[in-house]
């Protein structure tokens, strides 16, 4: 798989996912052409994922951890920041107190 597949199947894995997860519908959740936004609605902070394809990455943005950028690890298949953390379970640790 390219860089683009890589990154429109997990986007949108991971947007159903989180769909899946938000059981009260406490997240808005939109996305369209690579860029995944989620909006907790409570309090409208805004996560923003998506990707880039000039340095091959997928960007992150965190109303609470600020921006972040993944690279995707063929070893191990998962996209990975410069600390070794998973995409995933960044965002989910973030967004865990509004999911259930």
């Amino acid at each position: 798989m390219n860089f683009y597949q890589l990154c429109e199947k997990f986007l949108q894995d991971l947007s159903d996912k989180i769909e899946n997860l938000d059981s009260n519908s406490n997240l808005e959740l939109e996305y369209i052409d690579g860029i995944l936004k989620i909006v907790i609605n409570k309090n409208k902070k805004t996560f923003i994922v998506n990707r880039n394809s000039g340095n091959q990455k997928i960007w992150y943005s965190s109303p609470f951890s600020g921006a972040d950028y993944f690279s995707y690890n063929d070893l191990q298949n998962k996209w990975l920041n410069s600390k070794n953390v998973e995409l995933f379970d960044k965002l989910f640790l973030e967004l865990k107190p509004y999911l259930f």
